[in-house]
């Protein structure tokens, strides 16, 4: 079984009855980089191994939430938002007694 994202960047891919591998399109398949997450299917539910930290949940109700959850969590992020720095102002210079 594959689902893509409407997006296509994620791939879940069903590797083994009860397993499942999230793979990244932006990198090539070879490419270390491209393996997100792996999904176990427990009792509960799924357990989630983040192979990139994303900040997410480990448990889910099932893979698809999983893809889910990442494509949302992806749309959110955003450029932080600049601070401008400044020199500390001058102290201010005493005259010599």
């Amino acid at each position: 079984m594959t689902m893509m994202t409407p997006d296509s960047r994620f791939e879940l891919r069903q590797v083994a009855g009860d397993e499942w591998i999230i793979s990244d399109h932006q990198y090539d398949a070879h490419d270390e980089r491209s393996a997100v997450a792996c999904i176990f299917r427990t009792e509960e539910g799924c357990e989630v191994t983040w192979l990139v930290d994303f900040g997410l949940p480990t448990r889910f109700v099932c893979p698809a939430n999983v893809v889910e959850d990442l494509r949302r969590a992806l749309a959110r992020r955003r450029k932080p938002i600049p601070i401008p720095h400044f020199a500390p102002p001058a102290a201010p210079v005493r005259p010599e007694v």
